[in-house]
């Protein structure tokens, strides 16, 4: 998880541009950071509709499986300095993700973790929650 100057907390990301691909940005973020990962997989694809519906702004947010870091990926992480746009970084356990993450993410994040370990394929979201959960979706 990376640290926003305005304290916010998140996965490293930013916005796709035009028509490039989700995948080109993913791994952008990935060398900003230090690191030499490729995002592999999708964990998760999510269409956030715009609020009120309808108004121009939809978007799909993906979350991808990058792998597992080794001991001298760990140490490049930032190196030699991080990006202006990230105060700082952690190694989060997804059982204790921190609370300065938005129910939003933490329900996004959720899902990733439960399709990586369980191996079921990408779930497919609206406004971060599962399209086929027997819940109201909000408006």
């Amino acid at each position: 998880m990376v640290t926003r100057p305005n304290g916010t907390v998140e996965l490293p990301g930013g916005e796709a541009v035009g028509e490039e691909p989700a995948v080109r940005p993913a791994g952008y973020h990935l060398r900003r950071l230090g690191l030499t990962s490729n995002p592999g997989p999708i964990l998760v694809v999510d269409h956030m509709e715009a609020t009120p519906l309808g108004a121009v702004g939809d978007r799909l947010n993906f979350i991808f499986y990058c792998g597992k870091l080794g001991p001298s990926e760990i140490e490049s992480i930032g190196a030699p300095e991080l990006p202006p746009d990230v105060r700082g970084w952690e190694f989060v356990d997804p059982q204790y993700f921190r609370a300065g993450i938005t129910p939003y993410q933490r329900r996004c994040l959720d899902i990733a973790v439960a399709a990586l370990s369980a191996d079921t394929g990408t779930p497919y979201l609206r406004n971060g929650l599962r399209i086929n959960a027997r819940v109201t979706i909000p408006a």
